[in-house]
């Protein structure tokens, strides 16, 4: 379960900023859900690909560098998601 953490705390950041950046900015709040829980997963992904670490420490701190890479990938991704998703209805 300890492997799987990082990235429940990435899908729940992306989760909860994705929809309220995406509202803020004109989208809808179910495309900014759906692509924010993506976004996070995938701003998770994309960081270790970068080589970027555990910048604040380890421990509680490395959960909530996880927290705040998932909102800002679930901020972007739910912001492009809720966009298309309003314009198509």
């Amino acid at each position: 379960m300890e492997q799987y953490l990082p990235l429940i705390l990435s899908a729940i950041g992306g989760g909860a900023l994705g929809p309220i950046i995406s509202k803020v900015l004109g989208g809808s709040g179910t495309g900014g859900l759906l692509g924010g829980v993506i976004g996070g997963i995938g701003a998770h992904y994309g960081a270790d690909a970068a080589g970027i670490g555990n910048l604040l420490g380890s421990g509680i701190m490395a959960h909530i560098q996880s927290l705040i890479e998932g909102g800002i990938g679930g901020g972007i991704l739910g912001v492009i998601a809720g966009m298309v998703m309003k314009k198509q209805a």
